[in-house]
Formats: structure tokens, sequence, C-alpha cells
């Protein structure tokens, strides 16, 4: 029943009266509780039930690597609030590593966002070809930080939500005199992933909160190859299919 619970709910969130259509069962309301617990579905506000990452990794078949999630609890932690959001299915059946991941995020909101923000910003005048970048807001004291601090000329790609990158566009412009630096605008419901990626070497990244916040509370940092190049791939899949020049 779990499989054709979480094959259901991969496609549409669903109200427990919908599932009951569905499914026959009259242990069915047992099994939603039991799959919450376990992290692989969740209650929105409006009571439909919709999937968790952890539960999207499960459907596709991931079991390998969704049983290693879930045998380390920061992890698990992690995947259990998160959405699989707009992430395409064949992108996210890629995913088949977690070995390497530290999860960068303090319990404390402020301190979390400075341990955060310092992490990432840490990184970046490290680089010496390029660095991508998904965020939520644009961080103008971050920004001008970084390209004052780069020791070389990289290639630099910005993904902003458009209303974010209103509130910023004459400081964009002005960077852009100083930097190779290129913004593409998203609509914030297809910017299912947040990352920094750093010359493919080091990378943060993360996912939209179960409460659909942006995924910067808390961020996987990883100097995993394959990880990197995944990232990447999702990076790349964003800029070319749900971003646009402003």
């Amino acid at each position: 029943m779990k499989e054709e619970i979480l094959k259901i709910l991969s496609k549409k969130e669903m109200r427990a009266g919908g599932l009951k259509e569905k499914i026959k069962d009259e242990k069915l309301n047992l099994v939603l509780e039991e799959m919450k617990n376990s992290g692989l579905i969740f209650i929105k506000k409006d009571q439909n039930y919709s999937i968790t990452l952890l539960g999207k990794i499960l459907s596709l078949g991931l079991k390998d690597i969704y049983k290693k999630i879930v045998e380390k609890k920061d992890l698990f932690d992690f995947f259990r609030t998160r959405i699989p959001s707009a992430i395409p299915d064949e992108l996210l059946s890629k995913f088949r590593f977690c070995e390497d991941f530290q999860i960068i995020g303090k319990s404390d909101l402020v301190e979390r966002k400075k341990e955060i923000l310092n992490k990432v910003l840490g990184m970046h005048p490290y680089a010496e070809k390029e660095i991508y970048v998904s965020a939520p807001f644009i961080y103008k004291p971050g920004v001008m930080h970084m390209i004052a601090a780069l020791k070389k000329r990289p290639k630099i790609r910005i993904i902003s939500p458009e209303t974010e990158y209103k509130k910023s566009k004459t400081f964009i412009k002005v960077c852009q005199k100083v930097a190779d630096m290129e913004v593409r605008i998203i609509d914030a419901k297809d910017q299912y992933m947040g990352l920094s990626l750093i010359d493919n070497k080091y990378c943060f990244f993360g996912f939209c909160t179960i409460e659909n916040k942006p995924g910067w509370d808390a961020l996987i940092y990883t100097e995993n190859k394959e990880c990197i190049e995944w990232v990447k791939e999702n990076f790349d899949y964003m800029w070319n299919n749900l971003a646009r020049k402003p």
C-alpha cells in the first residue's frame, strides 16, 4: 500500500478522502500516519497529503540511497523536511550518493543564517574558473565581498527570483562592470534547488522546505565529485529550461 500511496502523491497532492477513493483499504489511515512519522509524506495547511523529498527518492526505486539516508539522523532530518518541488524525475533518479555530506545549519535561526553565509562566502575567493549560484535572494554585502576577494576573474552565473532581481537591478549592473557576471531570473516556484558551486571542487546545495520556503535554512556541503556533477547538471537544467534573461 505504501508504494501505491507514494506513486499517487508523487504525481498530485491529495486529501485523505481522495486517497480513500483510490485505495479501498480499511488500514489506509494507519498507513498514512505511519508514513508521516517515517518522513515519507506530510500534511499541508490545506489538509492535503504531499510527498517529501525522502518519499520521492523511495518512490523512484532508489532503495539503497534511501536506506543510507535513514541510517544517518542528520540526513534523515534533512530529507524528510524537504520537498522535491519542480526537480525532474530523471534528474532526481540520478541521486545515488550521500557519502561525505555535511549538513550546514545551526538550530538557532539567526546563527544558522550567519553560519551558512560565512561558509558559502568563505569559499568563493578560492574560485579560479567558475562560480554558479542559485539563491532565493541577492545578498549585496556578500556579492561585494566575493568580487573584492577574488584573486582571479572566474565566470559567475547567478539564478535569482525575478522579484529579488528587480530589487537589486542597479547593483547587479554595477557588479557586471567589474566582474564576468551573468544573471538569469526564475519564477520562485521553479527554483527547486539552492546551490553554490565553486570550480567543480566545492559545493553547497539545498531544497525547499515542507513549508515551501527557500532551502537555505540548511545546506549540504560536499566535495564528492559525482555529487558535484549532479548539482551542476541541476543548475544547467534550471539555467537553460526554467530561467530566462532579464
